[in-house]
């Protein structure tokens, strides 16, 4: 079982992030400065947070990936990619047990801000905790409900999530405690309630016309 994700390990860690975590990332992050530039997703699998940027006022969204997920998207190791493109900004995904390492090149190659998504549970740990006073970590933006991040195959089914998920964003020049928020409610599906009927032996959701 992968922790990052509450799936069985797939190769390279490609797990899907749902498209209303990258729009809500992208609302949360215009309330202190938006995005702007040339933002790069390095791991970008099939695509979704290019897609996700497309067609934003002052956003060139660019894709890579270490596989050949879809034939538009040019096949790159994120060190490469980002000495390549030295985008304004990175969204990303990263792979869960390269994740420090792909923020500290990240950093290197970024004019503006890294923004990741991580379990939240990668604040904890020994190791990162002398690394993280290191860091220029800015924001945490951390979702209230858990995402579900199926494997990019899809050979899974998608199911209820199981992991706590936040966007980590690390700023250029930036000073002091990270500023901690919630993700808004922007494209999230309406979660449906649950009801018990004592006439069926499984757990109903509720009709439309019976919600509230």
């Amino acid at each position: 079982m992968n922790a990052h994700s509450g799936y069985d390990r797939v190769a390279d860690d490609w797990y899907i992030e749902p498209p209303w975590a990258v729009d809500a990332l992208i609302a949360a992050e215009a309330t202190v400065r938006p995005l702007r530039g040339r933002v790069l997703d390095p791991c970008c699998g099939a695509g979704n947070v290019p897609t996700r940027l497309a067609g934003i006022e002052d956003i060139i969204p660019i894709g890579t990936d270490l596989r050949p997920r879809r034939p538009d998207i040019a096949m790159m190791d994120f060190r490469d990619s980002l000495r390549q493109f030295r985008p304004d900004c990175v969204v990303s995904n990263p792979p869960y047990n390269q994740a420090q390492e792909f923020i500290e090149v990240a950093l290197l190659h970024t004019w503006d801000r890294v923004c990741v998504v991580l379990r939240l549970g990668f604040l904890a740990g020994q190791k990162r905790r002398i690394w993280w006073p290191l860091t220029c970590f800015a924001r945490l933006w951390v979702s209230s409900v858990r995402m579900t991040m199926p494997p990019g195959n899809r050979a899974t089914a998608g199911k209820s999530g199981t992991v706590d998920y936040a966007w980590f964003v690390f700023e250029r020049g930036y000073r002091g405690p990270p500023i901690i928020g919630w993700l808004p409610d922007v494209g999230r599906p309406v979660r449906q309630r649950r009801r018990h009927d004592p006439d069926c032996e499984t757990i109903c959701v509720p009709s439309a016309e019976e919600m509230p």
